[in-house]
């Protein structure tokens, strides 16, 4: 209300006011009238229940919210920190791409891919490691905390393990020194776990080196590999000893870990790499000749970068 009409308005000045003239009905007689506060007054109200405000809401603002954590946002790819990339284009058909090295029958094809004209193939096995490894300074860089990413394949149909029995799959895994022991582990990133039913289970899984037992968690087996590329999505950091995992971008959360500043056991997430190992390793035998598979559009760094496809990156061993 402005001072203008308080003034001009009658009927606002007491609650027994004098009726116009023309009026013939009798004023209303009030017993115990309220005063109306002087303009002072009602100045002085107005001020605190303003500086009243402005308090209330400056501590509100001033009071930041709990972290969360990093983001899970996707990052556009022209800005997102990529350390590690290979789409495997730019390698020769029958090759690995320089700055790795393999571990079994591998090998660049032109035949099959998620983009382009090119992947991986991982050859059938038995059992045993069909790998490229990459070491070097862009693990240095990597530290303990990234997002990485790969597409892989299976053909059809896929090898079982005999009935009754398991088979033990790791795609992706990172060489380290535990931080809670000092003794030498592989992280397996991404890992799978079949059974003679044809179906299998996520897991992340840590494989100590000298005696102590392996360990992680799994989620239900209830996948099933089908003719089609899938998107692979895992993220560690060190800081935090936290572990994620993502498939065609949804999260399993059956394998999140996240213990915590300084509380190794259970996680074990190191502050570096020593190496970084991709493709199919199957630990137990399965029938027929084994497991054929492709990986491609590889991709680790700071950001998370979903399924978007891969720009050159300097440095990234092309």
């Amino acid at each position: 209300m402005t001072e203008d009409r308080l003034h001009s308005d009658p009927s606002r000045r007491h609650p027994a006011f004098i009726p116009h003239a023309s009026c013939t009905h009798p004023a209303p007689v009030l017993r115990n009238p309220l005063p109306m506060p002087s303009l002072p007054c009602l100045r002085r109200c107005l001020v605190a229940a303003a500086v009243a405000a402005a308090a209330a809401s400056s501590s509100v603002v001033a009071a930041d919210p709990p972290a969360t954590g990093p983001s899970d946002d996707i990052v556009p790819i022209k800005k997102a920190r990529i350390i590690i990339a290979e789409d495997f284009e730019s390698t020769a058909v029958g090759g690995i791409p320089a700055g790795y090295t393999k571990k079994g029958a591998v090998g660049v094809v032109g035949d099959v891919a998620h983009t382009g004209t090119k992947s991986l193939r991982l050859d059938a096995a038995v059992n045993g490691a069909r790998q490229i490894i990459k070491q070097g300074e862009e693990l240095t860089t990597l530290g303990g905390q990234h997002w990485g990413r790969l597409f892989f394949k299976v053909q059809l149909p896929s090898a079982v393990p005999p009935d009754g029995k398991i088979v033990h799959t790791t795609i992706v895994a990172g060489a380290a020194e535990s931080p809670l022991a000092k003794d030498p582990i592989e992280v397996r990133l991404l890992g799978t776990l079949g059974n003679s039913k044809g179906t299998y289970q996520y897991l992340y899984n840590v494989q100590p080196r000298k005696g102590r037992k392996e360990f992680g968690p799994s989620t239900k087996s209830i996948y099933h590999y089908a003719d089609g590329w899938v998107l692979a999505e895992w993220y560690v950091d060190y800081a935090t000893q936290t572990y994620r995992c993502f498939i065609d971008g949804h999260e399993l959360t059956a394998l999140s870990i996240k213990k915590g500043e300084n509380n190794f056991a259970g996680a074990e997430i190191p502050p570096v790499f020593e190496s970084l190992s991709f493709g199919w390793c199957n630990y137990q035998p399965v029938v027929g000749t084994g497991f054929v598979a492709w990986i491609d559009d590889i991709a680790l760094g700071k950001d998370r970068i979903g399924d978007q496809t891969l720009l050159p990156v300097a440095g990234a061993g092309k």
